[in-house]
């Protein structure tokens, strides 16, 4: 499929979209060209970069006036950028293309331009135009603003062309992509733009899932470079020691259940080979008997207190009746 990217307003992104696009159709493993039409060459000098850096995907470009390129028929997708400044060239990647992608900045001046640009395109295709689309670019991110909700009434009113409701959002990261020769998927992956970015390939494209083998590919090369991410992926159970004992129950630990105040004293009594509770048992039998024992022994005294009292007694009155009979007898 021939997906052109235009419009005859500049600035509105063109390039950086086409970019984007492309580096996103080869990572899914799509067979994708790109067509600089653009005089300025800003595609061609991107990928140029990106191969001397040897990054991947690698993206193939073909750069010149219409006439001079070539369309790869192996090509699952193209993607066209033109620029203003070579208008043949422009009207012939018109004729050719199976759809055309119009970016939009939500501007009353770029509302305007994009309906003389739909004219344009009706008068040079004899009122037979491929599908058209159009989409916001460069879009507020702040929900406060209104500009880029009318922008996508107006543009949704225009006859003979679709909305595509993903947006891209005015975000420096899409600024810096040309500079690092990265997709902004790349730059910043986990980023909103990131999201929104492959929220809108998918729906321009559809999902593209890469095949097992490739996916596994991948795997393979990166924890092959990667010594830390390898480490990571390491188990418990790809010790060969462990895997002989899957499935045994004695490899699986019984749980134990303990107090906080009982833990240290069991600890203790392990270490000491349970010696620390005979101890104490043999303590406090001890204590026991030498309790007993003093209660015995106050029995005891008691007793003998008792007694002794009692003999006094005996003595007392025996010693008043002998008085007595002394007194009597004299």
């Amino acid at each position: 499929m021939i997906n052109v990217v235009a419009n005859l307003k500049g600035g509105t992104g063109k390039s950086t979209v086409t970019f984007n696009l492309a580096v996103w159709l080869g990572a899914m493993d799509c067979r994708t060209t790109v067509i600089d039409l653009d005089p300025q060459r800003t595609l061609t000098d991107v990928a140029a970069l990106r191969m001397e850096e040897r990054i991947e995907p690698s993206i193939s470009v073909e750069a010149g006036p219409f006439p001079e390129v070539t369309f790869p028929k192996n090509a699952e997708e193209i993607i066209v950028d033109v620029g203003t400044a070579d208008l043949e060239s422009f009207k012939q990647a018109i004729m050719i293309a199976d759809r055309i992608l119009i970016p939009v900045t939500p501007s009353q001046a770029d509302i305007w331009s994009t309906q003389r640009f739909i004219r344009f395109l009706y008068k040079n295709t004899h009122g037979n135009p491929p599908e058209l689309l159009t989409f916001l670019n460069r879009a507020d991110t702040s929900k406060a603003i209104q500009a880029s909700d009318e922008a996508a009434a107006a543009l949704n009113a225009l006859p003979g062309v679709r909305l595509i409701p993903q947006r891209l959002t005015d975000r420096a990261v899409y600024r810096d992509s040309f500079s690092e020769s990265l997709a902004v998927f790349e730059l910043e992956p986990r980023s909103i733009a990131s999201r929104e970015f492959k929220a809108f390939a998918e729906a321009l494209f559809g999902r593209r899932p890469s095949s097992l083998l490739d996916r596994l590919r991948k795997q393979k090369r990166s924890t092959a470079a990667d010594a830390v991410f390898r480490q990571s992926l390491d188990t418990p159970a790809g010790d060969p020691c462990v895997a002989q004992r899957i499935g045994d129950a004695g490899a699986m630990p019984t749980p134990v259940v303990e107090t906080i105040g009982e833990g240290s004293e069991r600890d203790d009594d392990r270490r000491k080979g349970g010696k620390g509770r005979k101890q104490d048992k043999g303590s406090k039998r001890k204590k026991g008997a030498k309790g007993g024992k003093n209660r015995r022994s106050g029995k005891d005294r008691e007793r003998k207190k008792g007694a002794g009292k009692a003999k006094k007694s005996e003595k007392c009155g025996k010693g008043k009746k002998g008085k007595k009979g002394k007194k009597g007898k004299k």
